[in-house]
């Protein structure tokens, strides 16, 4: 598989590949503000997922409060990102999923910040993070694993 296509830790961020389709452009040929947010999704899924060691949509165990983003540089068809995703602050019921989208040299195109909070499906209400997730969380951002 080449490099680009591959999922894995770079200087302290979990990179997801991406390359630019015709989908995700709007009628000025460029990348629509909406896709952003489903790029942060995509890599905060990816990262969840990874570090759940699950493939299972009920094991992603948050719901998003908040999703914002500044919009830095203009992404073309067959642009090729990457999609960075890190986990920021913590709190005791919500926690920050950082991201930055980049092209193949190294620009960021676009910053965002999703507040999640934690979710129990089966009670249907939120809940603390428990100490296992917080520390699952601290050794997967250091394992910078390729």
């Amino acid at each position: 598989m080449p490099s680009f296509a591959t999922s894995g830790w770079k200087d302290g961020w979990y990179v997801v590949p991406w390359e630019v389709t015709w989908r995700d452009l709007d009628a000025m040929g460029h990348v629509n503000n909406a896709v952003f947010f489903t790029l942060f999704e995509w890599g905060r899924t990816r990262y969840w997922l990874d570090l759940r060691q699950s493939r299972e949509a009920r094991d992603i165990g948050f719901i998003v409060a908040r999703a914002e983003c500044d919009f830095l540089r203009q992404l073309g068809l067959g642009d090729r990102i990457e999609i960075a995703t890190r986990v920021g602050e913590m709190r005791s019921t919500s926690f920050d999923f950082v991201s930055e989208i980049r092209t193949e040299s190294g620009e960021v195109s676009a910053r965002g910040r999703v507040v999640v909070v934690m979710f129990s499906w089966e009670r249907n209400e939120k809940m603390t993070i428990p100490a296992e997730l917080r520390a699952a969380v601290a050794g997967f951002q250091r394992s910078e694993r390729v």
